[in-house]
């Protein structure tokens, strides 16, 4: 059974690392919730290590410098996981493979023309390309300017199709909040590109790669002592439980609108258990309003 809390500060005993989601927990994509702030600077002064974890396409230190330019107070944060970082590093490390081979020539999709600037600049052993040819060993999907289209790179991939070049997703999500609502993400696309009889390669939550990346940042403790908190069942909630973490799921991110009017607790598990459901995910062990 789900149990339903107002605050982290109810189940402090239970955890010993705090792993944050960003999207739907600390911040909309556009300002910070109220009183994030404070609910971090609680957990480091309960000796939590605090763990940002991000399905985004981006470095770490670039989403590090997203948070602290929301004024959060990056200070206390222990680590920040993303997505794209964990791809790095096990592109680099070549613990993945595809096709036998690790990949080196890629071309890559990104959210701003900046974003694959980082690889070029300090993974000598990466080639990216302008161009999608049969020289490129896969796609990589970053990200996407707001405002796109699931069809907006139909032209690419009708081509990497037909060349049969895999494609790594490293966002899973399929929409993002924004303050004004929500907005296509990058794993909408990736979907599409399935949908042309293109391979995708998700990496990113909920798949393993990344909670093990997570587990790395503070070796020798126990996967049930990381606590999730995050707002989509689908990706942060399942893909924790299948790491074998605890989890804290908020309800006021992506899934909001499924409690509109509901504040009875038997309303709360009535909806959390549909979802949970329609999502592929266990019951959370813990869930609660917003994160602070």
């Amino acid at each position: 059974m789900t149990r339903f809390i107002k605050s982290i500060n109810e189940v402090l005993d239970s955890f010993d690392v705090a792993v944050l989601d960003q999207w739907g927990v600390l911040h909309n994509g556009s300002v910070p919730y109220p009183h994030a702030a404070e609910a971090i600077a609680m957990l480091q002064s309960h000796g939590k290590h605090i763990i940002i974890l991000s399905n985004s396409g981006k470095r770490a230190a670039l989403n590090l410098q997203r948070i602290a330019d929301m004024r959060l107070p990056v200070e206390y944060v222990s680590d920040v996981v993303t997505s794209g970082e964990a791809l790095r590093d096990d592109l680099l490390s070549s613990r993945l493979v595809i096709n036998g081979k690790t990949p080196r020539t890629i071309f890559p999709i990104c959210g701003a023309s900046g974003d694959a600037d980082v690889w070029r600049g300090d993974a000598s052993a990466i080639q990216l390309t302008d161009t999608c040819d049969d020289s490129v060993d896969c796609i990589m999907l970053m990200g996407l300017p707001d405002g796109s289209s699931p069809e907006a790179q139909d032209d690419t991939f009708k081509t990497a199709a037909a060349l049969n070049i895999p494609l790594i997703c490293s966002n899973p999500d399929k929409t993002s909040p924004r303050a004004g609502g929500l907005v296509v993400s990058p794993g909408a696309l990736a979907d599409r590109y399935a949908e042309m009889g293109g391979r995708v390669i998700w990496y990113g939550k909920p798949y393993l790669p990344v909670y093990e990346a997570v587990m790395r940042c503070c070796p020798g403790i126990m996967p049930a002592r990381f606590l999730m908190v995050g707002d989509s069942l689908e990706h942060d909630i399942a893909g924790a439980q299948h790491a074998g973490f605890s989890t804290a799921w908020v309800r006021g991110g992506v899934h909001a609108d499924a409690f509109d009017g509901s504040e009875h607790v038997s309303q709360l598990v009535s909806i959390t258990e549909e979802l949970a459901q329609q999502k592929g995910a266990q019951l959370p062990d813990y869930s609660l309003d917003t994160f602070a």
